[in-house]
């Protein structure tokens, strides 16, 4: 009885050979892809920091250069904020003056118009303020401007001033009154005071108890 050795197919070592081959170059090239990627990750970290710093860079000479601009800036700003029915006036006559008790913005040509016997008048959030603390006897027109925010009315009445209650003058005992006006309104009186001693005030509720007004005078002619 013979013994029969099976050999294995021609060309199946050669075949493992160059599979093992091709095996071995694709975990070279995962290798150098590895290493490449893990030296592109703090190359790119590099690159992030860089960036940054240029941004930076470029954000400091940003504001240095409006901070030398500040000066221009802030002055225009002033103007635009001026109110609309001193824009013209302030154009054509140069700086702004404080009115009487230290409060509202005035031109030179509204504080010189006093002599002409025309007030200017500023009513705020709570204030009230003329150009002038006293003009004349005579025919005086008031010429009011509600810079607040919040409605104001103006009224003049002579001292002693009556009251209705506690702190609530009596509006029947005024001597002229610009109804109420919405902020950014204005409006005028005209009317004809006697020499002595006035108020001008606001008589919205609670306006005058909460401060808004101020001692007016009319001196003889």
């Amino acid at each position: 009885m013979s013994t029969v050795i099976e050999e294995p197919p021609t060309g199946s070592a050669a075949d493992l050979a160059e599979e093992l081959h091709e095996l071995e170059e694709h975990e070279a090239a995962l290798e150098r892809r590895t290493r490449s990627l893990e030296f592109a990750g703090p190359l790119a970290l590099l690159f992030s920091f860089v960036a940054l710093a240029v941004g930076v860079g470029a954000l400091v000479v940003a504001l240095n250069k409006d901070s030398g601009n500040g000066g221009s800036s802030v002055a225009s700003g002033s103007t635009m904020a001026a109110p609309a029915s001193q824009g013209s006036a302030m154009g054509s006559t140069g700086a702004m003056m404080t009115g009487a008790g230290g409060r509202g913005r005035f031109t030179s040509a509204q504080m010189a118009a006093a002599k002409a016997g025309t007030v200017y008048v500023q009513l705020g959030d709570i204030w009230v303020s003329p150009t002038v603390a006293s003009v004349p006897a005579g025919k005086v027109t008031f010429k009011a401007n509600n810079v607040g925010r919040l409605p104001h009315e103006l009224m003049i009445e002579r001292m002693p001033m009556k009251f209705e209650g506690p702190m609530r003058p009596d509006e029947n005992a005024a001597q002229g009154m610009i109804p109420d006006m919405d902020g950014g309104a204005s409006g005028r009186m005209t009317v004809r005071l006697r020499p002595g001693t006035y108020t001008l005030f606001c008589n919205v509720q609670g306006h005058y108890a909460a401060g808004q007004h101020t001692v007016f005078n009319v001196t003889k002619a």
